[in-house]
């Protein structure tokens, strides 16, 4: 409420003051702002500069004894040069008007902002304000005001002061001209209605105004770049770009097609030569010419370039003030700006809409029977481009032979709307046209080549082709069918995919896809042996690029050849791969594949060059068996017994040794022994790489078991033993293991450290989900440690990669964001971050996973994070939701029925739930401080900063004084199982007595 008022007359909670120099000093104080103005300045304000009175002190103090009279005795306040009001911004009306009208303005609330702006351009006008008034003009009486505006502001700059306004209002003005006179360029004029997408089109605007990349994902067929022109159309923004990227045949195009689209220099010329240095000029014109007008850039038909187009619109985002970008993909962009719609199939009322709508503008006279209409619309999944396809051969046929013939829906569903892109159409007789151009060694070759999936070096098509392939790549790279893509691995050659599916169809007609197959599957087999062979070796790193290059042919082939039953072809390739796979952390590639490759090894016999692989893929298979609920060990561990442990080589022995091990525990083989007992055996074993294996493995065990110190003890020792022979990626993985130990015990100083180690490994081998653990923990320990901008800087240099990879990298890095907003005061900001983290990590699935799915570690970890800090830093109803599921939880979390128990996850449960009714006083303190002691004893981690122990030991001493220290002398040395039941009788107890918490 204002108390003091200015900029009229001068009044005191609505009553003049009286006195003109009275009147003056407070107008002098207000100018001066919070800060005060010193007593020269006052005595110049109030007599001027040819009044001054012989003691100016003196009379500038009866002044201001004369104003606090008048006023109130509080009101000024002496500082050590001179005086200031000592007031809120609201009780001072020439103070709050100018926030409060900015305020408006930034809200869009320009109707309520508009008087408030003009009285304060009248008063006291500066840029900020200038700016906000033009906006403000704009929206409420049109561009065309606005510019008159400016130009009476622009005039009397000039006449008054010989000046041109600055950068920032000319690039006001700027945006006035283009709202003004918008600009639409890459729009189609199409009459039609979207049938169907008008909710879809609605949501994706209201996504535009919070976001600054939007993508439209879905598969072909959907109708995504129809809703982005639709959307398009109807955008706000006065500049709108709708640029194709359909014609971009390799990423290394994207910034050129781009420029040339929005028409920036040298996009065009020698474009297919632009160098990096090139590339990188016109994508920073590119930001210049959509920087200052807010403008909307649609990029259409990203799936192919999709690395390409996130890069660039990531660039984009970040450079321009005022852009917002929509683009249309089959795959996400990944990167941090981009919120994803993903664009659903048409029901069938819509759909079956469509289709009456184009079958009655082909043929109006049709018969059109609903049921089999919504019959097509089903079978054709509701994809407007196959409908609109289907629909249109009621020229020709009738609706029950449409659905009659469906059953070929390819050849079937041809042509269309002449109008429509080639790529809506058939391309058959385009790519005919260029097929009778080439030699039979020509066509033959693109019948071979049409096998690979995602392109193929020259040492690939030699092994297809034979020795003598390159001059004829040489000849289809000439005549467009192939396309040269460089990248950090190596030169490839690809086929546009309507292109590889006609060279398919050609290998089938000429009866040449077994023999181009096999020839395939050889260089495949000869290619993974090679890689494989060097994997656990010095030479890992090159191992490592050699399969990453290949990765997508080879896992392709393997896919094919597990469903061929080709057993000899599958052990070699999943040899490869099931290794590249666990050293990049990507554990669910392998999981995914057991069933089908554990169907081919339960009644082959391998032959006597393939046992070693084939123990391999077995150990492989049993370790992801076993961290998964033991589903499927019985049959492993049975094709194991029965093709033999006795591996030549060394590490693959030990693995074995510990698989079987691990085996015997989780199907009560080794029945009255304790997975440590069998682990103590290899422990005592003369080998020391025996013994290397054995102390990770025990490390693991023990921390699982709620022994995180044990754990770190076998973790020294197994980096101890470790050596160098075996590439650097055990030694890697043990210092990843080690921090990861330290952050649970909240030693996040040698937590860091181990981090550091593992890091450079890690990211040259592309382990992105290890990787973002570490650099997670990096970042917590800096915020521990109070070093934000530190924190910041690492969490910056996060990789889409390890954002978008697993559950253990995406749950850690958004945690440590979350601490860092917390440890900064932006509590809101942070609480949210974990509830963000908390649902995603519940839509994280892992294949394989036979517990309870509502269970899954990383869920309840997350949620158990949330709790506690909601119970730390939230107010009102913050975080009773979480609490609530938590409580449902936590009987089936210790149930004696479970097939194993994570003791650091459900000690994580136990501490959150216990946080919670510490705080909140929502259990009794008794039963709080308990489930916190539990949580304790079960190994909880402490690697979130609101989780650390020795803030737990404050709060329990604070709000329930002794209790702590008597449950902790009761419990005595007693952790994890040998406290299982006692966590078990105070979650029946609290679940009991608190049932109003789980409504």
């Amino acid at each position: 409420m204002t108390t003091l008022s200015v900029l009229d007359e001068v009044t005191w909670a609505g009553s003049p003051v009286a006195g003109e120099r009275t009147r003056a000093l407070l107008r002098a104080l207000v100018d001066a702002g919070p800060r005060g103005a010193s007593e020269s300045t006052l005595v110049e304000e109030i007599w001027g500069l040819d009044d001054v009175p012989a003691n100016p002190a003196k009379a500038l103090q009866v002044v201001v004894s004369r104003a606090r009279t008048a006023t109130d005795a509080g009101a000024i306040e002496r500082t050590p040069r001179g005086y200031r009001l000592r007031l809120d911004p609201a009780q001072v009306d020439a103070w709050s008007l100018r926030p409060e009208g900015l305020r408006l303005a930034a809200e869009k609330r320009y109707a309520e902002a508009l008087p408030l702006l003009e009285r304060l351009d009248h008063l006291d006008p500066d840029e900020e304000v200038t700016e906000a008034l033009l906006r403000t003009i704009a929206a409420v009486h049109g561009p065309p005001a606005a510019l008159e505006r400016y130009e009476t502001y622009r005039n009397g700059l000039a006449d008054g002061l010989g000046v041109d306004p600055s950068p920032r209002l000319r690039a006001v003005h700027a945006e006035l001209l283009a709202r003004d006179r918008p600009v639409r360029s890459g729009l189609r004029h199409d009459a039609d209605v979207l049938i169907g997408r008008e909710q879809d089109a609605a949501e994706v605007s209201a996504m535009l105004k919070s976001s600054r990349v939007v993508t439209i994902l879905g598969p072909g067929g959907l109708g995504k770049t129809s809703l982005a022109q639709v959307i398009a159309h109807r955008a706000e923004q006065p500049v709108v770009h709708f640029v194709e990227l359909v014609g971009v045949t390799a990423p290394e195009d994207l910034v050129s097609e781009v420029g040339s689209a929005l028409g920036v220099r040298d996009s065009v010329a020698r474009r297919d030569r632009l160098t990096p240095e090139q590339r990188a000029d016109v994508r920073s014109r590119i930001a210049q010419q959509l920087d200052g007008t807010p403008t909307l850039l649609v990029l259409d038909n990203c799936e192919h370039i999709v690395a390409a187009v996130a890069d660039l619109a990531a660039f984009l985002a970040a450079s321009v003030r005022h852009l917002t970008i929509l683009t249309t993909s089959r795959s996400p962009l990944a990167i941090g700006a981009e919120r994803v719609f993903p664009l659903g199939r048409l029901g069938t009322y819509d759909g079956s809409e469509l289709f009456r709508r184009r079958a009655v503008a082909a043929r109006p006279t049709a018969h059109l029977d609903a049921t089999r209409v919504e019959e097509i619309v089903t079978r054709l999944d509701g994809l407007p481009l196959a409908i609109e396809l289907a629909a249109v051969k009621v020229r020709a046929m009738s609706v029950d032979e449409i659905g009659r013939r469906l059953e070929n829906r390819f050849e079937l569903l041809r042509g269309g709307d002449r109008n429509a892109p080639d790529r809506h159409q058939t391309l058959v007789a385009v790519i005919d046209w260029s097929w009778n151009l080439l030699s039979e060694r020509e066509q033959r070759a693109m019948r071979w080549l049409s096998v690979f999936h995602d392109g193929f070096t020259l040492a690939a098509a030699e092994a297809v082709l034979g020795t003598d392939a390159l001059d004829t790549i040489e000849e289809l790279v000439d005549q467009s069918l192939l396309t040269v893509v460089e990248s950090p691995l190596g030169l490839r050659y690809r086929m546009l995919e309507t292109v590889r599916e006609f060279g398919r169809m050609r290998l089938i007609d000429a009866g040449e896809d077994a023999a181009a197959r096999a020839a395939q599957r050889a260089w495949a087999g000869a290619y993974a042996d090679s890689a494989a062979a060097r994997i656990y070796s010095r030479e890992q790193f090159e191992a490592m690029d050699t399969l990453r290059a290949e990765e997508s042919n080879l896992a392709d082939i393997l896919r094919q050849v597990l469903a061929d039953d080709e057993a000899e072809t599958a052990i070699r390739l999943f040899c490869a791969l099931g290794v590249f796979w666990t050293v990049a952390g990507e554990h669910q590639r392998v999981i995914m594949l057991a069933g089908p490759v554990g169907d081919l090894l339960e009644e082959w016999e391998p032959p006597g060059e393939l046992l070693e692989k084939t123990r391999l893929v077995l150990a492989l298979l049993l370790f992801g068996a076993a961290v998964t609920g033991g589903a499927g060990l019985p049959r492993l561990t049975a094709v194991l017994e029965r093709v033999g442990a006795d591996a030549k080589d060394t590490q693959l022995r030990v693995m074995l040794r510990v698989m079987q091990a691990m085996a015997r525990a989780a199907t009560g083989r080794g029945v009255g022994r304790s997975m440590a007992d069998e682990l103590a055996e290899l422990i005592a074993d003369p080998d020391p790489e025996v013994r290397a294996r054995a102390y990770t493995f025990l490390s693991h065990e023990r921390e699982n078991l709620g022994d995180p110190e044990g754990a770190v003890a076998a973790g020294i020792e197994a980096l101890r033993l470790t050596g160098a022979d075996g590439g650097p990626w055990p030694r890697a993985m043990l210092h990843a293991q080690l921090s990861g130990l330290f952050a649970q015990l909240g030693r996040l100083r040698e937590a860091a450290d181990h981090a550091r180690e593992a890091i450079p490994v890690l990211r040259r081998l592309g382990a992105d989900d290890d990787l973002g653990q570490a650099q997670a923990i990096l970042a917590t320990y800096a915020v521990g440690q109070g070093r934000f901008e530190e924190a910041a800087a690492i969490l910056a240099e996060v990789g889409d990669e390890q954002l978008g990879g697993g559950f253990g990298a995406r749950g850690a890095i958004h945690a440590a964001r979350a601490q860092l907003l917390l440890a900064q005061g932006r509590v809101p900001e942070g609480l949210a971050v974990l509830r963000e983290v908390a649902a995603s990590m519940g839509e994280l699935p892992f294949p394989g996973f036979a517990d309870d799915l509502d269970l899954v570690p990383w869920r309840v970890a997350a949620e158990s994070v949330a709790v506690v800090s909601a119970a730390r830093h939230g107010d009102g109803a913050e975080g009773e939701d979480l609490f609530a599921a938590l409580m449902a939880k936590a009987p089936r979390m210790v149930a004696d029925d479970r097939r194993s128990q994570d003791y650091p996850v459900a000690g994580m449960l136990l501490f959150a739930l216990g946080m919670w009714g510490l705080h909140r006083e929502m259990l009794p303190s008794e039963d709080s401080v308990r489930l916190l002691v539990l949580g304790d004893r079960f190994g909880y981690s402490r690697s979130f900063l609101d989780l650390r122990w020795e803030l737990a030991v404050e709060d329990a001493e604070r709000l329930a004084p002794g209790v702590l220290d008597r449950i902790e002398q009761e419990y005595g040395e007693r952790r994890g199982l040998a406290l299982l039941d006692e966590a078990r009788g105070v979650i029946a107890r609290v679940t009991g007595t608190g049932q109003s918490f789980l409504l």
